[in-house]
């Protein structure tokens, strides 16, 4: 298999021949060079890491890769743009509740978890990209009532405590998202300052 990293063939990376050892020869390159594979196409079949380690035979592999930074701010940028949709998605589903519309706010309520996971997931990968304790400066206490707001949030959900669920998104869960915003901002000026 031909293996070619941003348009240039590398005939050096051939691992023990399985995709997964081709895999993380390269991630180590890109890593050592201070970049990050953000694509894989093999015969011009894009798929992710865990595919492309199972896969048996391809003719060509081409990785695409990032500086760390670009990827950091890329990132970072995308969740400052998502925050205000998820709190007005949040504030969205608590209304709903309110109103008694209660199949409508559980429709919504999957999406706004999964969004906040994804933002939770952002923070914490770029955390770690840019070397940046992301315990420090009251991250923990955050992550803590995050996550005690999400946990009553489920308990009431079970208890089909709707006007609870309300309160609790309005009074805690869309301050405590605020808070993190500004976590998420201080990220991107130390990813746009270091540049």
């Amino acid at each position: 298999m031909k293996v070619y990293i941003d348009g240039q063939e590398y005939t050096d990376i051939t691992g023990d021949g399985r995709a997964s050892s081709i895999l993380n020869a390269v991630q180590r390159r890109a890593s050592g060079a201070g970049r990050v594979v953000t694509e894989i196409r093999l015969d011009d079949i894009v798929m992710d890491d865990d595919t492309f380690s199972n896969v048996s035979g391809g003719l060509a592999v081409h990785f695409t890769s990032l500086p760390v930074r670009e990827l950091v701010l890329e990132s970072l940028d995308e969740a400052l743009k998502y925050i205000p949709r998820l709190t007005r998605g949040l504030e969205e589903i608590a209304l709903h509740f309110e109103k008694n519309e209660f199949a409508a706010g559980e429709g919504k309520l999957g999406d706004g978890t999964e969004g906040l996971g994804w933002l939770l997931q952002v923070f914490q990968r770029c955390s770690s990209l840019l070397a940046v304790d992301a315990d420090n400066n009251g991250l923990s206490e955050l992550k803590n009532t995050l996550t005690g707001s999400i946990s009553s949030l489920g308990t009431f959900h079970s208890e089909k405590k709707y006007l609870q669920m309300a309160f609790c998104i309005r009074q805690k869960l869309v301050p405590e998202i605020e808070r993190l915003s500004m976590h998420v901002q201080r990220l991107y000026d130390l990813a746009s300052s270091t540049q």
